[in-house]
């Protein structure tokens, strides 16, 4: 038997970000369209009783959300207005009362990923500047760090810490379109620089997505499509890649090769980034679909387990529990299925 859905909690706009707590308990919500986070109860189901269910962040505006080891805080992002973010910030909130206790200044584009290391108050910031930087949330003022990245990179960059927090990595791409590179660091000794150097072609993208059944002419155009998000599995041992082209990838962490490629399903938004996340037993990928399904692939063999259905529309953000087995998937509404 597949997932079951748990419940569902109704919105107003399309969600743009979802983050579990790591307890597990509860989920954060963001919408960017009306700056609103939402609050999940995972264990009961719907609203929690002991903080409010909808906060409005109107000034800042929200469009990434990141929790926090404190249950009531939170880390997020601006939103924008007419595709200029308010402030290039992140900020640390109170979800208890809306106030926002911190802010961390310094990035001078748009922050594009927010990644929380599991072990410590540190985490990383990556933005379309082209930096990425690691900060401390109870520390207000100038970062920890600004990461060396590889000579020759262009475009926005992405970071994300293992299930230890002992290394991050971070990706970037190519000069000229070529690939991207793929950077480990050791987070106790960053400044040293990587201590592992990988690099995903083009033609190692292209290749890949002709073996998984694409024309030549769509595996070409398939290959050049940005990457949007980075998320290690909890071994360590695969990395997973969301793209706006309508696919992700699976690739070993350790050497870098792709191992499988995974398509959006409907008809495609093209320019959207594709929602995918590895569940906590890392057995299984789940991807958000173009026409409002949810599929669930096995790891090992990329091949398609079970489909989910009940959403309206596109699935743009998922997230899997960290402690339990449970994932949650939005699209205006939020649904936690139970597996």
């Amino acid at each position: 038997p597949g997932p079951k859905m748990g419940c569902v909690v109704r919105g107003r706009a399309p969600a743009t970000s979802l983050s579990y707590h790591e307890s597990g308990s509860h989920l954060f919500v963001a919408s960017e369209k009306d700056s609103v986070l939402r609050i999940v109860d995972c264990l009961n189901g719907g609203a929690p009783t002991d903080r409010p269910p909808m906060i409005k962040i109107q000034r800042e505006g929200i469009r990434i959300v990141r929790a926090t080891h404190h249950d009531k805080c939170v880390l997020f992002s601006p939103g924008m207005n007419d595709g200029v973010p308010k402030k290039n910030n992140v900020y640390y909130l109170s979800v208890h009362d809306n106030k926002i206790l911190r802010q961390f200044e310094g990035h001078s584009g748009v922050i594009n990923g927010i990644s929380m290391s599991p072990v410590d108050d540190t985490f990383l910031s990556s933005s379309v500047d082209g930096t990425v930087r690691l900060w401390d949330c109870g520390k207000s003022g100038n970062s920890l760090g600004e990461m060396k990245l590889p000579q020759n990179v262009e475009g926005a960059p992405l970071a994300a810490f293992d299930s230890t927090g002992l290394v991050y990595g971070i990706s970037a791409a190519m000069a000229g379109g070529e690939g991207y590179h793929v950077h480990l660091y050791d987070a106790r000794n960053y400044g040293v620089g990587p201590f592992s150097e990988m690099k995903c072609t083009r033609q190692d993208i292209e290749t890949k997505m002709r073996n998984s059944g694409s024309t030549p002419e769509r595996a070409y155009a398939l290959s050049k499509a940005e990457w949007t998000s980075m998320e290690f599995n909890k071994s360590g041992k695969a990395i997973l890649i969301g793209t706006n082209g309508g696919f992700c990838l699976s690739m070993d962490g350790y050497e870098g090769n792709l191992q499988h490629a995974f398509m959006s399903e409907g008809t495609s938004s093209s320019s959207l980034p594709m929602a995918a996340c590895f569940t906590a037993d890392d057995r299984s990928i789940v991807c958000g679909n173009d026409d409002g399904t949810v599929s669930c692939y096995q790891a090992d063999s990329g091949l398609l387990a079970r489909k989910l259905r009940g959403h309206v529309d596109r699935v743009g953000v998922v997230a899997a529990s960290p402690k339990y087995a449970q994932i949650a998937t939005a699209c205006t509404n939020t649904a936690v299925w139970i597996c």
